[in-house]
């Protein structure tokens, strides 16, 4: 297959381009903060653009809903004047789940804190053996886990023919200086040895469905020009490419310390490019 190779536009602040766009979708972990503290040049931006007019929407691929998301913010210190609202691959979760279309018990492979995805939803967490599907919102413990830890696990849900839901498409996540790995490497790790998977969240469209839906309501404009910033290249940017959405990738977070070269290798690679990058969102 032949690459279509791309050099993104570098831009050092994004009053660069601003003009361009009328509407913002921007990413949470990685671009407003890191796990433990909020990057408070992202805060700036995203009120700056806020108070001009600017509908921002945050988009995020946490398997819990948008309402703690919001109130995980809140305690870190983030301004609410910031956003619009907030759209978590947990709330298309709880839509999925409540259809019942894979059944109506789980084995979930996921922390506790992770468990209110489970609050108004008609479906059963139970063994394993006694599973109707996989539902995945990340590591048991991703301090000493990774993907490989359950493939013995993974290998008996492929001989039982059970799907695996992921409400967590990230492969990788940034916590503080380290790269902590999420519930899309359980979802890949499936994929690889032919298990079926469903992932919910991005890159995929309907998470992008909900955020344009809902810039148009709050802009009363059918017609918007909207810019995408993440720094998940397979996640924010890819959903971006797969929009047609102009995007803005974020080099602080998941490619903090890497060259801009190996950076750039990884798109011509994946054949995944942003329109724009920046060091960071300023």
């Amino acid at each position: 297959m032949t690459l279509n190779i791309q050099k993104p536009i570098e831009v050092n602040n994004f009053s660069e381009i601003n003009e361009k766009y009328d509407s913002i979708i921007c990413d949470i972990w990685g671009v407003i903060h890191n796990g433990h503290k909020l990057f408070s040049s992202s805060v700036e931006c995203l009120l700056k653009y806020k108070k001009i007019g600017y509908p921002v929407i945050l988009v995020s691929n946490a398997p819990r809903p948008g309402n703690e998301i919001k109130l995980i913010l809140k305690n870190m210190g983030l301004d609410e004047r910031c956003y619009d609202g907030i759209i978590t691959s947990g709330d298309l979760t709880q839509t999925i789940l409540n259809k019942k279309e894979l059944g109506s018990r789980c084995y979930h492979i996921g922390p506790d804190r992770d468990l209110n995805v489970f609050e108004g939803v008609d479906v059963e967490r139970v063994e394993f053996d006694d599973a109707d599907f996989i539902f995945v919102t990340g590591l048991f413990d991703d301090r000493i886990e990774n993907d490989e830890s359950y493939l013995p696990l993974l290998e008996v849900g492929k001989k039982r023919g059970l799907k695996l839901l992921c409400a967590n498409p990230d492969i990788w996540v940034q916590r503080g200086k380290d790269l902590i790995p999420c519930a899309g490497a359980i979802s890949e790790k499936y994929k690889s040895i032919g298990g079926e998977t469903i992932n919910i969240g991005k890159p995929f469209s309907p998470i992008f469905d909900e955020a344009m839906a809902l810039i148009k309501e709050i802009s009363n404009n059918a017609s918007v020009s909207t810019i995408v910033i993440g720094d998940g290249i397979d996640t924010d940017i890819k959903g971006a490419n797969n929009y047609n959405l102009d995007s803005l990738l974020v080099l602080g977070g998941l490619f903090s310390g890497q060259k801009n070269k190996d950076i750039f290798d990884s798109m011509n690679k994946k054949n995944i490019f942003p329109t724009y990058y920046i060091g960071e969102l300023v």
